[in-house]
Parts: C-alpha cells; sequence; structure tokens
C-alpha cells in the first residue's frame, strides 16, 4: 500500500482505538474501585475481539488466513515499508509522553490542584487519551493484537520503582516495555513442536499474573478479602 496506505492505516488504527477507549472512560469515571474499571477494560476488550471474529466469519480463505496470522502478533512480521510508518509514529507518541510527564505529575495531587498550577485538566486528559489510542492502534495494526502488555508493564515499573513520580515511571515504562516485548518475541520464536508460537500468548502469559496480583492487591477489590 505504500506510506501514504501506512498512514491512513494509522489514521484509522487511531480513530478506531478512540472508539472503543471514549466509552470506557466515560463509564469507567462512575467506577470508584480501580479494580473494577480494570476489569470492565479487559471485559470490553473481549467483547470487541468477539465482533470483530464475527465481521471476518465470512471472509475467503486466504483473507481468514491472514486474520489467523495477524491475530497471532508477531514483530517479525513488520516489513521495512511498514516499519517507515512504524517507527516515526510511536516515536512521535513517546515524545508526547515524556512532554506530560510534568502535568501527569501534577494530576496526582488532585484536579483541584492541577487547576490551581493553570493546568487545563480537560485537554490534558483528552491528549493522553488521542496518544494512547494512536500507540494502541499503530502497534495492533503492523504487529496483531498484542495483550496485557500495556496493561501489565506500568504495574510492574511501579513495583519494581515504588514510584508514582513520572518523572521515572515514564522512562521506566518505555524501557521495561521494550524489553518485555522483546524477551516474549524471543519465547515466541524458540523451537518447539507447533512451530513459532502466538506472540500474544506468550505476553498474556506474562501479563495475566501482573494483573490478577493487581486485583487482589486492591484494597477494595472484588476478589480481595
Amino acid at each position: 500500500m505504500g506510506l501514504g496506505g501506512g498512514f491512513a492505516i494509522v489514521g484509522a488504527a487511531t480513530l478506531g482505538g478512540l472508539l472503543v477507549l471514549a466509552p470506557v472512560l466515560a463509564i469507567s469515571s462512575r467506577l470508584q474501585n480501580p479494580s473494577t474499571v480494570l476489569i470492565f477494560g479487559l471485559m470490553t476488550g473481549y467483547a470487541v475481539s468477539a465482533f470483530v471474529t464475527l465481521l471476518v466469519a465470512g471472509a475467503r480463505p486466504d483473507q481468514l488466513e491472514r486474520w489467523i496470522a495477524w491475530g497471532f502478533g508477531s514483530f517479525s512480521a513488520v516489513t521495512w515499508t511498514e516499519l517507515q510508518v512504524l517507527a516515526p509514529v510511536v516515536a512521535f507518541g513517546l515524545v508526547v509522553a515524556c512532554l506530560s510527564i510534568k502535568p501527569l505529575n501534577a494530576l496526582l495531587l488532585g484536579e483541584n490542584y492541577a487547576r490551581s498550577m493553570g493546568l487545563n485538566t480537560r485537554a490534558m486528559r483528552l491528549l493522553t487519551m488521542a496518544v494512547a489510542s494512536m500507540l494502541a492502534g499503530v502497534v495492533t495494526a503492523f504487529c496483531g493484537p498484542i495483550g496485557f502488555l500495556g496493561v501489565a508493564v506500568p504495574h510492574m515499573a511501579r513495583a519494581m520503582l515504588k514510584s508514582s513520580d513520572h518523572r521515572v515511571l515514564v522512562p521506566a515504562t518505555i524501557l521495561l516495555g521494550a524489553l518485555t516485548a522483546l524477551l516474549a518475541q524471543l519465547v515466541s520464536l524458540l523451537p518447539s513442536q507447533l512451530g513459532a508460537l502466538p506472540l500474544n500468548a506468550v505476553t498474556a502469559l506474562i501479563g495475566a499474573p501482573v494483573v490478577v496480583f493487581v486485583i487482589l492487591r486492591s484494597r477494595n477489590g472484588v476478589f480481595a478479602g
């Protein structure tokens, strides 16, 4: 499709991410328990995946084969042409994340404090939502639905650093996310009787225990005593 088609995919993926993320945030704003919000987000993701599966049920055999291969997830399947689109978009998103460290730290102390510091909290939330949708959408479009990393890695970084300061948390999350993704890709390529393992299955094995731990650790978690 060339570079023009690649950037069109980025736009469509970002829009798709926003269409899913916006209602999740709207409903989660009424939920007080972080664990409930986490579970609600995961269930929404599964519901969307089921809907997409229904949409491709009538696809041609060759299209269905490509869909299944994409659904397994893989970083090695990205071509050099796709990388010319993927790399600058991801780099732009990470730069925006790093430039947002100070406003994010202000939000940690509450919206009233952030407003007193001159921060437009509504604009900041919209920017964060747009960049998160872009990053998640573009990686999913080119690499497949690689789940759990985005949910698990920030909690892993926070637990390792024992800090919520975004000045250290954002760079640590970027580095730990890249390292975890690379490790998962290497594990998926290990020789086995089944051939290459699905990357999203490996990331689920890494991320699912972290998500369960976060839920159980929550004071008011639905599974906590």
